[in-house]
């Protein structure tokens, strides 16, 4: 079961627990959930568009690096390709150990820089998401919710658009 997926059938039970014991002591304890699109915060905010434009930067400049390295490789096998007649079986060889050590090195290269963005995209949004949360927070105490939750998350499933307090959320980020 994937994590996600747990956190909201966790939530959905402390939830249904709560609604229950409320009934049960006889008090009339009001439920007030809404959610939040934090995605969506990170493209309409300032903040967030900041962010995104300097992901996509470094994403570019290292997908220069590996058009470079790609190209190198292809231009090292086109040369090997022609001289594979006049190569002693020793020499051309060696020469193929060396293309599959620069593909494994590109592979390797490529796989690296994916995880290096990721990671600083997911620093981005933490970030984002780390200011979003006392604004949330206040709107919360503000207009009396019980609980916010994270729409992309995998916990909302289905929500009536009144729930979504996104748009002020925004508002007060910008």
């Amino acid at each position: 079961m994937n994590r996600n997926l747990a956190i909201a059938i966790l939530g959905v039970c402390v939830l249904a627990g709560g609604v229950l014991r409320a009934d049960a002591s006889g008090t009339s304890a009001t439920i007030k959930i809404g959610y939040v699109d934090l995605q969506r915060s990170l493209n309409e905010t300032a903040a967030g568009k900041r962010a995104k434009k300097k992901l996509e930067a470094d994403k570019q400049k290292k997908q220069k690096e590996l058009d470079k390295q790609q190209k190198e490789l292809q231009a090292f096998a086109a040369s090997l390709e022609q001289q594979r007649v006049v190569l002693r079986p020793d020499v051309l060889r060696q020469r193929e150990r060396e293309l599959q050590e620069k593909y494994v090195a590109l592979q390797e290269k490529y796989l690296k820089l994916q995880q290096e963005l990721a990671k600083q995209e997911a620093l981005l949004v933490r970030e984002i998401f780390s200011k979003a949360g006392p604004v949330i927070q206040k709107i919360a105490k503000r207009d009396g919710y019980t609980m916010i939750l994270e729409k992309n998350e995998g916990a909302v499933l289905w929500a009536n658009d009144k729930l979504d307090i996104t748009a002020e959320v925004n508002k007060q980020l910008k």
